[in-house]
């Protein structure tokens, strides 16, 4: 029987860098359709058991569709995780070759979870979902950076800009709109949770688009994913105060305006939180814990294909 291939892949704008188990020999192929078929074909007939590729703002997405296409298991792994397991491993260089052969020893030894294919239809909503968060975030910065400005050609400049963003997040949220209506699977989705006093379209798009295991996993593991789950700081003596940490920021960003205004509308999450407060506690701490709450919620639902209802928060 012939053993599992690992393989690691270290993408950079032009080229990618591939080493592979047991030899670790690595190899250099361009950051194209060319290079990305060559790829698949050297790995088509191998008993490959995970493919990992490190996220790199982008350039790896042409090269990760390919693979899925091909049907190979490849996991897209956050640059941190393998960066401390490097550390771990005693290993404080960094070029491509190393990286290509530290993402193989990764894949070997982590064994991540192989990512899901997604449709062309996910794929679209995911990059105007995230483009209007782009716009969203500078159109917060330019309106601000008004705020201070004195010379008027300057602040004519701003408002100018804000107009025209205004306009352009109009656009996309018609878009979005659109991709939801038009998809049986998406609109489905968007029923359920805008059910719910608080979440409005475009968090309903955001988990859509960048949270697909809503209703798939439980509490503490979709929590997790989000990034709203609290972690212990113990040890010997010390019993420091749990914090959240890491998960999906644009998942995590909004669920907070989302249970921002669920405090507020939502009369069972208004409850929860005026009874964290009469508790003692401070304000990020029942802030996070609606945001938790809420997504749980949401999971539960989603899971079980019904609409909000009191009972339910």
């Amino acid at each position: 029987m012939s053993e599992s291939v690992y393989v690691g892949i270290d993408v950079a704008k032009d080229t990618f860098c591939v080493a592979a188990t047991p030899d670790l020999v690595c190899t250099t192929l361009p950051n194209t359709p060319q290079g990305h078929r060559q790829l698949c074909q050297r790995f088509h007939h191998q008993p490959v058991a995970r493919i990992v590729v490190e996220a790199t703002g982008g350039y790896e997405r042409a090269v990760v569709a390919e693979l899925l296409a091909a049907e190979l298991p490849v996991v897209v792994v956050n640059p941190r995780q393998v960066r401390e397991f490097a550390r771990g491993m005693g290993q404080w260089a960094k070029t491509d070759p190393i990286d290509a052969r530290l993402l193989a020893t990764f894949a070997q030894i982590v064994n991540p979870t192989p990512k899901t294919h997604a449709t062309p239809q996910t794929e679209a909503l995911t990059e105007l979902v995230r483009r209007r968060r782009q716009l969203s975030d500078l159109h917060t910065q330019e309106t601000n950076r008004m705020e201070v400005i004195r010379h008027p050609k300057v602040k004519k400049s701003i408002q100018k800009l804000v107009r025209t963003m205004d306009d352009q997040i109009a656009q996309i949220d018609a878009l979005i709109r659109g991709h939801i209506e038009v998809d049986d699977n998406f609109r489905n989705k968007d029923r359920i949770l805008q059910s719910v006093p608080g979440v409005g379209p475009q968090t309903s798009a955001m988990l859509i688009a960048a949270l697909p295991e809503l209703g798939k996993l439980n509490r503490r593991e979709i929590a997790a994913l989000a990034g709203v789950a609290p972690w212990d700081r113990k040890s010997g003596k010390y019993d420091g105060r749990a914090h959240i940490f890491g998960g999906r920021k644009d998942v995590r960003c909004a669920l907070y305006m989302a249970a921002f205004s669920a405090c507020r509308c939502n009369p069972t999450l208004h409850a929860f939180a005026q009874r964290l407060k009469q508790q003692g506690k401070a304000y990020k701490v029942v802030q996070t814990a609606c945001m938790r709450k809420l997504l749980t919620t949401l999971n539960v639902m989603m899971r079980n294909q019904t609409l909000w209802t009191p009972k339910l928060t």
